[in-house]
């Protein structure tokens, strides 16, 4: 594969993987410790190579990002970092898990507000290029208050962590908003971005842990336990996301129809399930019941994670073996995004 080629949808296997990390810290705590040392490798590696296409090709990655589809992906550089930053920070605290967290809370911070506003001022969007993607920038938003209530709560850390947890509630209300209704009104996204529709499941799992977190952080503060209200919230959105994964299975068996073959983009699978489970995890130490349940999850995240990975791993062997007749530089594994892009 080409620098010029190099995917940014990529880094959805650390964000996947790092997903499978944190839940596996209740249930398998040495993989948690095996996977951060991998995703260390691995994002250092992504990103090298990110870099280098950047200062190589600035025109390719300047008309990526300034596109609806692959622009939405970018947000995935910094939102490995966010996770990485989380890991450190529950096994190995260091200034290692701050400098992480600073760059990538600041990373999304600028794309939240550019890539909408590049959208909003520079170009017409079509509907049908509208997809789930649109979710990884509020996934990212949120998924930054998730790591700053990780450190001891001061007043200023309590107001940032609320300020981002307010950008990614109401960018995902939105998108979910736009999206429900490009559904309704026109067909269903293309086959090689139809795992993107599953994505809606991660913003709804982090944001349980949030609003936890929120409660637990707020209490000393405020003067009040808000936890019984947070456990309400949470378990509400909670059934919100049983309605996504049915919904997501019934479109996942309407496109296996036609055939579904793998590609990379499969991993909008895999984080959005560990999101969820992580969000009955918390709820579990409020209600009993999602105990049992968050067991079950954590099987299928384990299940899913291995059956992507052998895909990708495949799908990469097979693609270093065989001579292809032409580069392509496939967002999502779709060709139709390399031509409009």
């Amino acid at each position: 594969m080409e620098i010029k080629n190099f995917p940014i949808t990529s880094f959805g296997v650390i964000l996947g993987t790092g997903g499978v990390a944190l839940a596996s810290q209740l249930f398998v705590p040495p993989l948690t410790t095996l996977l951060t040392y991998f995703l260390s490798a691995l994002f250092a590696l992504f990103t090298a190579l990110l870099a280098a296409k950047a200062i190589r090709y600035p025109a390719t990655v300047k008309a990526e990002l300034q596109h609806p589809l692959p622009g939405n992906f970018y947000a995935l550089q910094p939102i490995s970092a966010v996770i990485l930053a989380i890991l450190y920070r529950k096994l190995f605290p260091s200034p290692i898990d701050v400098g992480l967290l600073v760059y990538g809370g600041a990373l999304i911070l600028v794309l939240s507000v550019y890539l909408p506003y590049h959208f909003f001022s520079n170009m017409n969007v079509e509907f049908s290029q509208l997809h789930g993607g649109w979710f990884i920038t509020p996934v990212a938003t949120i998924l930054v208050t998730n790591a700053i209530l990780l450190y001891p709560v001061s007043e200023l850390g309590l107001a940032v962590s609320l300020l981002y947890l307010g950008i990614g509630t109401m960018l995902f209300l939105l998108v979910l908003s736009v999206l429900f209704f490009r559904l309704l009104s026109h067909s269903l996204p293309p086959i090689e971005l139809a795992p993107t529709n599953y994505i809606l499941l991660a913003p709804i799992g982090i944001l349980i842990v949030d609003v936890l977190q929120v409660s637990n952080a707020s209490a000393a503060f405020l003067g009040m336990n808000l936890t019984p209200i947070a456990t309400l919230v949470g378990a509400s959105l909670w059934g919100f996301g049983i309605w996504a994964v049915l919904v997501n299975l019934l479109l996942l068996r309407r496109y296996a129809r036609t055939g579904f073959p793998f590609h990379i983009g499969w991993w909008s699978y895999v984080f959005p399930t560990a999101a969820f489970t992580l969000g009955t995890i918390s709820l579990s130490k409020y209600l009993a019941p999602f105990g049992l349940v968050s067991q079950i999850l954590y099987l299928c995240l384990v299940a899913i994670w291995v059956a992507v990975s052998l895909g990708s791993l495949r799908h990469w062997l097979k693609s270093a073996i065989a001579e292809p007749k032409k580069p392509t530089n496939a967002m999502v594994g779709s060709k139709r995004n390399d031509e409009s892009t």
